[in-house]
C-alpha cells in the first residue's frame, strides 16, 4: 500500500497530494541557481501534452535510456587511470601550465635573492622593471656579453667586487633605461656610469659624439678622463677631454671623439661658437649633479641637454648628495628615471667617523685645533680652510707650534710649488690622501 508523501513545516503537516503546489509558497528562499539552458523543443511539446498521454511515457522511456546510456560513459572515465579518453581530455594544456608554473617559481626566486642582494647591501630602490643586482663583475660578461678586455681592464686595476652603487646602477644603464643615483663620496660612481658607456657604444666608428660626460670642475672631468682612458685600454675608443684650447679652437667636424668629457661652460661655448654637434649622443652623463647645480650651471645645462637630441638617449645623474631641488631639476630633464639610492639618503658616511666641534670664533678655531692635536696628532692629516688668506694665516700659526706642514693654493708659483709637473704634483698628493687618517674642514 503506497502511502501518501508528506511534508513537516513550521510545525504544521501538509498532505502532498491535497494541497500540491501550495507547498512551495511556504519553501524558506534559497539562494537561486543559474538559469538553466532553454529546454529542447521536445520538452516544451511534453509539458504542453497532458500528463497521463501515453506519447508523454514513451518520449519520456527514450530519454531515460539516452541519459543512462550517457551515464555509463561517463563512468567509464577514471580520473586517476591511464585511460586514452582520459589523457586526451586533460593533455592538451598541462605542459602549458607546467611550463607557466615553472617560470612564476623561478621569476619569484630570482626576485627573492635580488631583495637579498639589495638588503645586504642597503640598495634602495623605485621604478618600474629594475634588473637584479650584480653579484660578481663576472656576471657582465654572462649577462649582458661584456668583452674580456674591459673584464681585464677591471682586475688589473684592482677592482675585484662590486662596490653596492655599481652593483645596482650598472644593470640599469646596461637595460637602457635612465638613472639617478645617489651614493657616498669614494662610493664608486665614476666606474658606475663608464663601464656600461664603454660595454655600450662602438669604439672608433668616427660617427660624432657618442656619450657626454659633464662634471662641476675642470679637476674632476681630468681625473674622469684618465679613469676612462685606463678602463679603455686595449680599445680603440676616442675619448677627449675638452680643453680651453679645444673649445675655442677645436675642428670638431674632423676630430675623431667617442667620448667627450668637460665642464658646463666650455661645453656650451663649443656648442655656440665652435657648431659642435651632439646629435648622435646615446649616453649623457651628470656626474656629482647636486655640485653642478648648486653653481649656477642650470642654463648651460639645459642647453647641453637640447643639444643632444637623439630620441633614444640614456641620462643619468649621479650625486653625493639629494636636495629636494637637484631632485626636481632632475625630474625635469629625466623621464621614468629608475631611483637607486645608497644607503639614507643625504646621510654620512658610515665608514668614517665624524664630530662637529662648536668654536663660537676664528680664534676659538685654532684653540680647538690645537687642542685636537695635542690630543691625537696622527699625520697625514689634512685642513680644508675657505680662502687663500686664511689658508696663509693657519700654516704660519701652526709652523709657530713647530707641526711640520705645508699649504697649497692659487697664489703659489710653480717653483714654490716644486719643479715636479702639476699632473705629478696630482699624483702624489692622491697618493697622500688615500693615507689620510684625519680630516678638518674650518
Amino acid at each position: 500500500m503506497e502511502k501518501a508523501s508528506s511534508l513537516l513545516f513550521a510545525g504544521t503537516h501538509f498532505d502532498r497530494k491535497r494541497f500540491g503546489s501550495d507547498i512551495a509558497r511556504f519553501k524558506p528562499k534559497e539562494p537561486r541557481p543559474p538559469p538553466p539552458p532553454p529546454p529542447p523543443e521536445d520538452a516544451r511539446k511534453e509539458e504542453a501534452e497532458p500528463p497521463g498521454s501515453p506519447e508523454k511515457k514513451e518520449k519520456k522511456r527514450k530519454r531515460k535510456d539516452k541519459s543512462s546510456a550517457s551515464a555509463e560513459i561517463v563512468e567509464g572515465f577514471n580520473v586517476f587511470g591511464c585511460s586514452g579518453s582520459v589523457s586526451s581530455v586533460r593533455n592538451p594544456r598541462s605542459g602549458e601550465a607546467d611550463g607557466s608554473n615553472t617560470h612564476r617559481k623561478e621569476l619569484a626566486r630570482e626576485i627573492e635573492r635580488a631583495s637579498i642582494l639589495r638588503k645586504k647591501h642597503g640598495i634602495h630602490i623605485s621604478g618600474y622593471n629594475v634588473p637584479a643586482p650584480l653579484e660578481s663583475f663576472e656576471e657582465l660578461s654572462s649577462r649582458y656579453g661584456c668583452k674580456s678586455k674591459l673584464l681585464q681592464n677591471l682586475s688589473g686595476l684592482g677592482f675585484k667586487e662590486p662596490t653596492p652603487i655599481q652593483r645596482q646602477a650598472i644593470p640599469v644603464l646596461l637595460s637602457r633605461q635612465e638613472c639617478f643615483a645617489c651614493a657616498p663620496t669614494g662610493s664608486g660612481k665614476t666606474l658606475a656610469f663608464l663601464s656600461p658607456i664603454l660595454m655600450k657604444i662602438k669604439p672608433g666608428t668616427k660617427d660624432g659624439v657618442k656619450a657626454v660626460i659633464l662634471c662641476p670642475t675642470r679637476e674632476l672631468a681630468a681625473q674622469t678622463t684618465r679613469e676612462c682612458k685606463k678602463l679603455a685600454k686595449g680599445r680603440k675608443f676616442y675619448i677627449k677631454l675638452m680643453t680651453k684650447d679645444l673649445s675655442r679652437s677645436g675642428d670638431f667636424e674632423k676630430m675623431h671623439c667617442d667620448i667627450l668629457v668637460s665642464t658646463p661652460l666650455r661645453l656650451d661655448f663649443a656648442l655656440r661658437k665652435r657648431k659642435l654637434n651632439l646629435s648622435r649622443v646615446e649616453y649623457l652623463v651628470l656626474d656629482e649633479s647636486d655640485k653642478l647645480f648648486e653653481l649656477g650651471f642650470v642654463e648651460q645645462i639645459d642647453s647641453v641637454v637640447k643639444a643632444c637630441s637623439n630620441p633614444s638617449i640614456i641620462r643619468s645623474l649621479f650625486s653625493a648628495t639629494l636636495p629636494d631641488s637637484v631632485e626636481e631639476l632632475a625630474r625635469s630633464i629625466m623621464h621614468d628615471a629608475v631611483r637607486v639610492i645608497v644607503g639614507r639618503k643625504n646621510s654620512a658616511s658610515e665608514l668614517i667617523k665624524q664630530k662637529l666641534i662648536f668654536a663660537g670664533s676664528e680664534k676659538g678655531k685654532l684653540l680647538a685645533l690645537r687642542q685636537s692635536f695635542t690630543e691625537s696628532l696622527n699625520p697625514p692629516v689634512l685642513v680644508f680652510v675657505q680662502s687663500k688668506e686664511r689658508a696663509k694665516e693657519l700654516y704660519k700659526e701652526l709652523a709657530f707650534d713647530d707641526i711640520k706642514a705645508d699649504v697649497i693654493h692659487a697664489d703659489l708659483t710653480q717653483q714654490q710649488v716644486g719643479r715636479e709637473e702639476p699632473v705629478e704634483l696630482g699624483r702624489q698628493l692622491r697618493s697622500t690622501l688615500k693615507r689620510i687618517n684625519h680630516f678638518y674642514g674650518t
